[in-house]
């Protein structure tokens, strides 16, 4: 396998093993004076969280992060857990054919009811009810639902009614396969009737939820601060803890060493952190399999990216010039699998024969010329009509191990004669820019569902598809494969959908992503999940000490 010049890779090493050691370490004080201690003098359990970049909203049907923080608060009908598979919540069981739960009916559609827990109260005393869910999927398919990150999945849904307090029932327009992936989330109907969900700060920054803690405090740019809900609804002794204090610690290695200074219980750390921390005396270290990818993706939702990438067969050189074994066995220094499609080897529904893009720096300089891109002005950098092949990556900045990634397919594509450019943005800056569509590539993630459908990412009008590419090919194989039940009967449509994405060439998968989770060694029942909905599923189960 031909591979990037030794020397600008391991110049690029050495570069991030400086910044590693050069990162000053947080105080021992520092986490004191921002209300961070261990247990008060009353014996109280408050754990320490040493996070990543702020959030944007702790509105957890609308925020484009992960929603771990939400989720210790509020709740929703279901939720996935660390084997991978989808648990009743606030529901007394997932509905399906079996048990009668889902009813296919003659038309087509499907009617489908879900009974809720009796006796589960808001953190206001309010009684959780079937209509809090109905008024959650009237928000969702709203137009100011566009901006929940799966808005799709729920349009198939024609109508919910509420015919007593502890029933809801779905009517669906025709089958959705992973239906029991969706209403993670419930919203307060008599906090938000009337609000405009989108801007209601009152609910966004300090939300009611029924969950095992209670909203006390986000101090903006430092942590969110919860505490134990008393009177939550599975009892006695949940949750075992008294309270948790989430960090906001955006660069990796101000988090990693403050984590090794002992001033916090529990963070995440980088696959490339491990080594520092997997003998640190009082912790210990997890490793969580996830359903994330880290992916490249091109956009032809601009003017410049259309010109470059509308090409296939450019999208597929530039792919077959990134030395993804590289970036996993050295960035990642070998703890994470270089992927080929979004959908993990965890996953039964994976499919490993899909198109490959093998690093061929000579095949990619081939099928460019083929395309018309040559070096007619002997700059180094490719044209064609009047354009040298040039374009900018947005990166984010609290982000840097995807930096680096960036800085490794700067690399390759100069090899190959492709210029590429950096602009370098904040958390909110870059999720801005990155929902503008106006962005030419950008390295990124995704978490998919323990069921997977890759519908809200790639569909022509999917709310997660902000690169302007379409295939009515690929949209088809997404919806038939949405909407068989039997996985024997889905496998195969999903397989398709694999192999469509893969050869289209609209994104290229690096590597699958592996969680590390750095904890306190008396840590307990820590269940570490890699769905899209995070490690924070039981907390209410938490402990230590003991």
């Amino acid at each position: 396998m031909i591979r990037m010049k030794s020397v600008q890779f391991t110049l690029l090493i050495a570069l991030l093993m400086l910044i590693s050691a050069c990162a000053a370490p947080a105080t021992p004080g520092d986490a004191a004076e921002s209300g961070q201690t261990a247990s008060t003098e009353s014996g109280e359990k408050v754990l320490r969280i040493a996070y990543g970049a702020e959030i944007d909203t702790l509105n957890a049907l609308t925020s484009q992060n992960l929603t771990d923080i939400e989720i210790l608060m509020v709740e929703g009908l279901i939720m996935s857990n660390d084997q991978n598979t989808y648990i009743p919540i606030l529901a007394k069981e997932i509905p399906t054919l079996e048990n009668g739960g889902v009813v296919m009916n003659d038309d087509g559609s499907v009617t489908m009811t879900w009974n809720l827990h009796e006796g589960v109260k808001w953190h206001d005393g309010e009684e959780f009810t079937s209509e809090d869910v109905c008024f959650t999927w009237d928000f969702i398919v709203s137009e100011a639902g566009s901006a929940v990150y799966n808005q799709t999945e729920y349009l198939n849904i024609e109508s919910c009614e509420a015919p007593d307090p502890y029933t809801v029932v779905f009517t669906w327009k025709a089958p959705y396969a992973p239906y029991a992936s969706l209403f993670d989330t419930i919203l307060p109907k008599h906090v938000l009737e009337g609000q405009d969900v989108l801007t209601y700060d009152a609910y966004n920054r300090s939300p009611l939820g029924t969950g095992p803690f209670k909203f006390v405090e986000w101090k903006t740019g430092e942590y969110v601060q919860v505490e134990k809900n008393e009177d939550y609804w599975r009892g006695d002794p949940y949750p075992n803890i008294d309270g948790i204090i989430v960090q906001f610690i955006p660069d990796p290695n101000t988090r990693v060493n403050a984590l090794k200074a002992g001033e916090y219980d529990f963070g995440q750390i980088l696959p490339n952190q491990v080594k520092e921390v997997e003998d640190l005396a009082g912790y210990k270290v997890e490793l969580v399999n996830t359903n994330a990818w880290v992916h490249f993706d091109l956009n032809i939702a601009s003017e410049r990216g259309a010109m470059l990438f509308s090409d296939q067969a450019v999208r597929q050189a530039l792919f077959h010039a990134i030395d993804r074994e590289a970036i996993a066995r050295d960035l990642m220094e070998g703890t994470v699998e270089v992927a080929d499609t979004g959908i993990t080897p965890n996953s039964p529904y994976h499919n490993s024969d899909v198109m490959k893009y093998d690093f061929n720096p000579e095949m990619a300089r081939q099928m460019l010329e083929e395309a018309g891109w040559t070096d007619s002005d002997g700059d180094g950098i490719l044209d064609k009509d009047g354009e040298s092949f040039s374009f900018t990556i947005i990166n984010r900045n609290s982000r840097p191990e995807r930096v680096a990634i960036a800085q490794v397919i700067q690399a390759n594509l100069k090899d190959i004669g492709v210029e590429v450019t950096f602009e370098n943005l904040e958390n909110a800056s870059w999720i801005e820019k990155w929902l503008s569509k106006d962005w030419e590539a950008v390295v990124s993630g995704w978490i998919i569902p323990a069921d997977p459908s890759l519908t809200s990412l790639y569909a022509c009008d999917a709310s997660n598809n902000f690169t302007g590419f379409c295939s009515d090919e690929l949209d088809a194989a997404m919806e038939a494969s949405d909407m068989v039940l039997e996985f024997s009967d889905r496998k195969p449509l999903v397989d398709e959908v694999q192999a469509i994405l893969a050869e289209e060439a609209w994104s290229l998968p690096l590597h699958y992503l592996v969680n590390p989770f750095v904890l306190r060694e008396d840590f307990q029942n820590f269940k570490g999940s890699g769905t899209n909905l995070g490690s924070y599923w039981n907390s209410y189960e938490w402990d230590f000490g003991q």
